[in-house]
């Protein structure tokens, strides 16, 4: 009887052995891919040549971790191309301006005479496309300095958005433009108030430039995480393609340089730096600019 018992313990352990040796195998095997993938550029997973249900289920853990990750990097990877052609693009658009600018200046110090009102004009718009494309670059720089720096508060949005919108009274007074405001009172968002404040302020600067007459800022809750902030306005001319209004050098006045598109990509990439998302609608005249946030960003 014990002889029989011996024999069965011996074969129990020559069994495990070998299961234990295949399991070692195996993660010798599965190390090994981890090991090639990490020092190469590929989109290749980790294998298991056994077919134990644990070793099958850590593998399938670790490729859909492996293909998070390359998810991630490839997100980051074209928002930081899409920073970098921006950036690109607004030095090429500063340039352009300040150069004839600088040749009517000098010009007219050759020729005092040329000093016409037309001339000097011509001077003040090329600057003025200078000033509009640096504040831009300055929106641009924050984009960057800021996606992994916010400071984060709880911020009363409702009376932030009130004194915003105050501060630009006089402009859109101007411009004849009569704003009604539709702000549900303290609703509050965790938020970063430098980018809060850049979003405000471009999105009303898009009224002062094509806004017709009338224009509405909506604030309200979407749920009970989200909340939503829309900028209506109406149009003097038909636009179409939504699709198409955050491409850099859009523009709805063929006798302006100054591009809706740039607006519209600053705002989307400060928006989404604080975790929000920016939708555009067209209804016949009235161009419609939605923000979504969460009233407090996740945790990582």
């Amino acid at each position: 009887m014990s002889i029989l018992l011996i024999i069965t313990l011996l074969i129990l352990v020559l069994i495990l052995s070998s299961v234990l040796g295949f399991v070692l195998v195996d993660l010798r095997h599965i190390t090994t891919d981890l090991v090639y993938i990490n020092t190469h550029t590929t989109n290749a997973g980790v294998t298991s040549n056994v077919h134990f249900g644990s070793i099958q289920r850590l593998t399938i853990a670790m490729n859909q971790l492996l293909e998070k990750t390359r998810h991630l990097q490839q997100t980051e990877y074209q928002r930081e191309h899409h920073l970098e052609q921006m950036l690109l693009n607004l030095t090429h658009d500063i340039k352009t301006p300040l150069t004839v600018a600088t040749g009517y200046v000098q010009l007219i110090q050759q020729r005092p005479s040329a000093a016409t009102p037309t001339t000097l004009q011509r001077v003040l718009d090329n600057l003025s496309s200078v000033n509009y494309y640096l504040r831009y670059l300055m929106d641009f720089n924050l984009v960057r300095t800021k996606a992994n720096h916010l400071n984060l508060e709880s911020v009363n949005v409702s009376r932030f958005l009130e004194r915003e919108l105050f501060n630009f009274f006089d402009d859109l007074t101007a411009k004849r433009i009569k704003v009604t405001p539709k702000i549900s009172p303290d609703l509050y968002l965790t938020t970063d108030q430098l980018l809060l404040q850049r979003i405000i302020q471009n999105l009303v600067g898009n009224w002062l430039k094509y806004a017709a007459d009338s224009a509405t800022v909506s604030l309200n809750k979407a749920d009970e995480q989200h909340l939503s902030l829309i900028f209506r306005n109406h149009t003097a001319e038909r636009l179409t393609g939504d699709d198409t209004l955050t491409e850099q050098f859009r523009t709805t006045n063929v006798h302006s340089s100054q591009s809706l598109g740039l607006g519209l990509n600053i705002v989307r990439a400060l928006v989404t730096t604080l975790g929000g998302k920016m939708t555009l609608k067209i209804e016949e005249q009235t161009f419609i600019v939605t923000l979504t946030f969460r009233t407090r960003l996740p945790v990582d």
